[in-house]
């Protein structure tokens, strides 16, 4: 059972975002920290982990430089496509049926890049030393949202998520600022047809309401006033954003009272003036890494009030939040459904696996499980929490955990599982399936130890009394016949349980 949340009274808010002491920094704190911040707790990283301390993690988890891989045929389609779109949709001289072909070709190209961007991200998100970013860079997504069903360009998805990874080292204030320039968000919340005889308010609304300060923190002349000082955002080249000064509206406007010829940038550097801006994004933060109950608004404030000092740095905030005593507050352990991604990547980690190759499996399984990559079901992005759950997900997650303990019949793949199970061979990403060799390195243990193994490792603290005992009689005699099938349908059961779907 989890502890009582704290309040202000219970525990004191000068001492909530106060590092943890070194002295509670132990293999149940660690677990909650790893299991929170990235993906999963394997005894390695615990080890690992609890050499180090939580600022140093993070220190080293979320430093700047990062950078998914591009794929060769994603940066030749980047550096193509103007010119191909150019003949498709502009070239007078070709037919209508010849620009019908050239269109489908380049529909089928996209859908073909975004899959295999997908899967590049989910290998690349799965190595730990990714894992912490890459869990930073999704919570931001949410915030930033863009849906790949409306934007269709892989190129315009990989650039808007690398400018998010780069933006978890800037201030909140230069990301908005950068976000409002992505030719993604330009095209997604229809600034490229903002002008200032027609202004159009999506991003204006969107930028108040989800970036930084939440519902009833503005007014609607606020958003209009607004929408015209964002006037004139356009792309050109299908990737690069531009100003065009003709449309754009170069009269004052009055924003939160102030009067200005404001451009977009300036209605940013307004907007954090507003004590709303302190705020929105650590009750997000809150939400997505920590618990979707009230927190007091005491320890929203306080945070705050030190985020602003420091300029809105993001890395000072989430050095802050994670490292912080509040963070490792017991009430806050084993009390959040895993999302979808959570739960496959940590599976993977979990069980020292690949993700697997084939693109359909694992991209229909995610879908199925509720979080479709890069396509959430509206501008607010996803719900968490228990909204990942209902029969048809738990179903999912039920068969993912089956697949990675079945045997994989190479006879029966089509051609382009062969071929992705070739490629990822070649990667030197083969091992994506628990074999039975695997399982049998388990069974030098007694059964009493290899049950508080697994539920050690597998569960988070508050659970584990209610599976080792059921786990042991699943187990029996590791020493006898049909041990290793009947481990196997422990650890099984154990990923299947409600408990493993909580971190």
């Amino acid at each position: 059972m989890n502890a009582e949340s704290p309040t202000p009274d219970t525990f004191a808010v000068k001492d909530a975002w106060k590092p943890l002491p070194l002295g509670f920094w132990n293999m149940v704190t660690a677990q909650h920290f790893l299991r929170r911040v990235g993906f999963s707790a394997t005894p390695e990283a615990v080890t690992s982990a609890l050499r180090s301390s939580p600022g140093a993690y993070i220190k080293t988890a979320f430093k700047s430089g990062a950078v998914l891989p591009r794929s060769e045929k994603l940066k030749t389609f980047t550096d193509e496509a103007p010119a191909r779109y150019q003949k498709t949709y502009r070239n007078a001289n070709e037919s209508e049926e010849t620009k019908r072909e050239l269109r489908r070709e380049l529909q089928r190209e996209e859908n073909e890049l975004f899959r295999s961007f997908a899967m590049d991200w989910f290998h690349y998100a799965r190595k730990p030393e990714n894992s912490a970013r890459e869990k930073l860079v999704m919570f931001l997504q949410d915030i930033f949202v863009v849906q790949q069903r409306k934007i269709k360009g892989p190129p315009l998805l990989y650039a808007m998520q690398q400018l998010l990874r780069d933006g978890t080292t800037l201030s909140y204030p230069e990301l908005c600022k950068r976000v409002s320039r992505e030719p993604a968000m330009i095209r997604y919340l229809d600034l490229d047809k903002n002008t200032a005889h027609k202004p159009n308010e999506n991003f204006a609304r969107e930028l108040f309401e989800l970036f930084t300060l939440g519902e009833g923190n503005y007014t609607e002349e606020d958003i209009k006033e607004t929408s015209r000082a964002f006037t004139g955002y356009r792309v050109r080249y299908l990737y690069e954003h531009y100003q065009v000064k003709r449309v754009q509206d170069k009269t004052e406007k009055t924003i939160f009272g102030e009067t200005g010829n404001w451009d977009g940038d300036d209605v940013i550097d307004l907007t954090f003036k507003q004590p709303a801006a302190r705020t929105f994004l650590i009750r997000e933060l809150i939400k997505f890494y920590l618990t979707e109950e009230a927190v007091d608004e005491a320890y929203i404030e306080a945070l705050g009030e030190q985020w602003a000092n420091h300029k809105f740095s993001l890395p000072y905030l989430t050095k802050t939040f994670f490292e912080s005593r509040l963070f490792f507050h017991p009430a806050y352990r084993g009390n959040m459904v895993k999302s979808p991604v959570h739960f496959h990547i940590g599976l993977c980690q979990d069980l020292l696996l690949d993700v697997a190759p084939f693109q359909s499996r694992v991209l229909r399984g995610m879908a199925t499980m509720g979080q479709a990559f890069y396509n959430p079901p509206n501008v607010r992005g996803w719900l968490y929490g228990e909204h990942w759950i209902n029969s048809t997900t738990i179903s999912a997650r039920r068969q993912l955990v089956d697949y990675l303990f079945a045997n994989l019949n190479e006879k029966r793949l089509n051609g382009n599982e062969k071929r992705d199970l070739s490629a990822a061979r070649e990667a030197g990403r083969g091992n994506f399936l628990v074999t039975n060799e695997r399982l049998k390195q388990v069974l030098s243990l007694a059964t009493d130890d290899l049950a508080n193994h697994l539920t050690t490792y597998f569960i988070t603290e508050p659970s584990r009394a209610n599976y080792s005992k059921s786990l042991k009689k699943i187990i029996g005699d590791t020493s006898n016949d049909g041990a290793v099938r009947r481990v196997r349908s422990a650890i099984i059961a154990l990923l299947q349980s409600p408990a493993y779907n909580l971190s």
